[in-house]
C-alpha cells in the first residue's frame, strides 16, 4: 500500500503493520521519494524478503547489494529502497495486473493458488510478500523493456577486447595483432620543428573525430599510407621492441600518444584487432563474457536513468546513526 506524506513528519511514531511486515513496535521515518514513505518496517521487510527477491526482482542480482545479502547495512538497504520508489512512481503496476502474471505464473508452473500459498508459507513468505515482488518486478521489466534494453548493445569488438584486455593479456598465449601507423621522419622534413609540427597536427585531427585512416592518407609519410597506415597482421617477433612495448599496454581500437623522436621517428599507432592462437578457449567463454557485459552495461544505463530521475524528485532521507 502507498504510503502518503504529510506536511509535518513525526521522526517516530508506534505504528501496527500488516501480516507480510515483520511486527515492530517502534518504526521510524527512514526517507520519502516524492509522496511515498520508506519505513525501517520497509528495511525489516527486505531483509525477510531478500530470498524471495533474488528469485523474483530482475534488477537485483549481481549487484553489489546483493553481493552483500543480509550484511549489508540499513543505509545501503533504503538508498536501494529509494530508486526502487522511483521505478514504481514511473511505472506503475495496478493490482489487476499484478494479479493477471501471477496467475500465469501459476497457469505455467501447473499450480493452483492454494498450492502456491503453501510453498510460500513453507519457505516463511506470505501471499502478500510475494504478490508485492511480483508487483516491483513487473514495474522493473516495465523499465527494462521500454528504456533500457534499447540503449544496450555489445558488439563482436566488445567481447574481443575483453577477452584480450581481462583474460588473455599477461598469459603466454600468442597473439597477432592487426596494427595501423601514421609516421613523421626526418626523411621527409628539414627540421624536428616541422616534423613535430606535422606529428601532432595528425594526433589533433583524430582526437577532433577524423579517421585514423584518412588521416594517414593525409598526413603520413610511412609507405602504407595509401592504405591508411594498414601495417597487415603482425606477431609480437615481427615487431619493433619500440612498437611491441607500447602495443601491449594498448587496448582494442585504442591510438597512442606521440611516440618516438626525432631521429627515429615520431609516429602513432592504432590497435585495430587482436586474434590468438587459442581460439578455442576464446569461443568457449565468448557468451559468457557478451552476458556480463550486459549485466554491467544494464546496470550501468539503469543508473544513468535513476540518476536523472532522482534530480526530478522530491528525496528526503533521515540521516543514519
Amino acid at each position: 500500500m502507498t504510503k502518503l506524506l504529510v506536511l509535518i513528519f513525526p521522526a517516530f511514531f508506534y505504528f501496527s503493520v500488516g501480516a507480510a511486515t515483520p511486527p515492530v513496535l517502534f518504526n521510524k521515518l527512514e526517507a520519502a521519494v516524492n509522496k511515498t514513505a520508506i519505513l525501517y518496517s520497509d528495511v525489516l521487510l527486505f531483509k525477510k524478503t531478500l530470498p524471495l527477491r533474488t528469485q523474483l526482482d530482475p534488477l537485483f542480482n549481481g549487484t553489489p547489494l546483493a553481493a552483500k545479502g543480509t550484511q549489508a547495512s540499513n543505509e545501503e538497504i533504503i538508498d536501494f529502497l529509494i530508486n526502487e520508489k522511483i521505478i514504481l512512481q514511473q511505472f506503475l503496476i495496478a493490482d489487476q495486473e499484478t494479479e493477471q502474471a501471477i496467475t500465469a505464473i501459476q497457469t505455467e508452473n501447473k499450480i493452483d493458488r492454494a498450492r502456491l500459498k503453501k510453498a510460500l508459507t513453507d519457505q516463511g513468505f506470505s501471499f502478500d510478500d510475494y504478490f508485492e515482488l511480483i508487483r516491483i518486478s513487473a514495474s522493473k521489466r516495465n523499465l527494462i523493456d521500454r528504456d533500457i534494453r534499447t540503449k544496450v548493445n555489445i558488439s563482436d569488438e566488445d567481447v574481443k577486447n575483453y577477452y584480450y584486455n581481462y583474460y588473455a593479456k599477461g598469459t603466454n598465449i600468442p597473439f597477432v595483432y592487426n596494427v595501423k601507423i601514421i609516421t613523421a621522419t626526418k626523411e621527409s622534413y628539414k627540421t624536428p620543428l616541422a616534423t613535430k609540427d606535422v606529428i601532432y597536427r595528425a594526433k589533433k585531427k583524430i582526437l577532433d573525430g577524423e579517421a585514423f585512416e584518412e588521416v594517414s592518407k593525409q598526413l603520413s609519410d610511412h609507405p602504407t599510407a595509401s592504405t591508411g597506415g594498414d601495417l597487415g597482421e603482425l606477431t609480437e617477433d615481427q615487431m619493433s621492441p619500440q612498437i611491441r612495448e607500447h602495443l601491449k599496454k594498448m587496448k582494442l581500437g585504442e591510438v597512442s600518444d606521440v611516440l618516438g623522436n626525432y631521429q627515429s621517428g615520431f609516429f602513432i599507432l592504432k590497435l585495430s584487432a587482436v586474434k590468438t592462437s587459442d581460439q578455442e578457449r576464446f569461443l568457449k567463454i565468448q557468451e559468457e563474457i557478451r552476458n556480463h557485459l550486459l549485466t554491467l552495461e544494464f546496470q550501468r544505463q539503469i543508473m544513468l536513468w535513476q540518476d536523472r530521475e532522482k534530480q526530478k524528485a522530491f528525496i528526503y532521507k533521515a540521516k543514519q546513526k
